[in-house]
């Protein structure tokens, strides 16, 4: 007779999560990101989610589609994070996007 194994569990509930992760990201806004008009606001979002991108709250800044991001026009590269103003469809200035 063979015995289940006590990590059975944790496999089935990692396999789980692997699974329905991807769909819980989409449905919280994968599809879009956070940019603001100037690069203080996009480095002081990023640090208060922790690199995590939750919801704008600083003056400037709004969720965009990721369809409506552009070319890069400038770049910049502090303390190790990267950040990009990009074009964006139908606007005149580029955008910080948080990374």
């Amino acid at each position: 007779m063979r015995s289940r194994s006590p990590l059975a569990p944790v496999a089935a509930l990692v396999l789980v999560t692997l699974t329905v992760a991807p769909r819980n990201a989409r449905a919280q806004g994968a599809d879009s990101v956070i940019a603001c008009e100037t690069l203080i606001a996009a480095r002081r979002i990023d640090a208060a989610s922790g690199g995590g991108g939750s919801a704008p709250s600083e003056a400037g800044c709004r969720r965009i589609p990721r369809s409506a991001i552009g070319t890069v026009e400038q770049r910049a590269l502090i303390g190790g994070a990267p950040y990009e103003c990009l074009s964006i469809a139908g606007g005149g200035r580029c955008l910080w996007i948080v990374p």
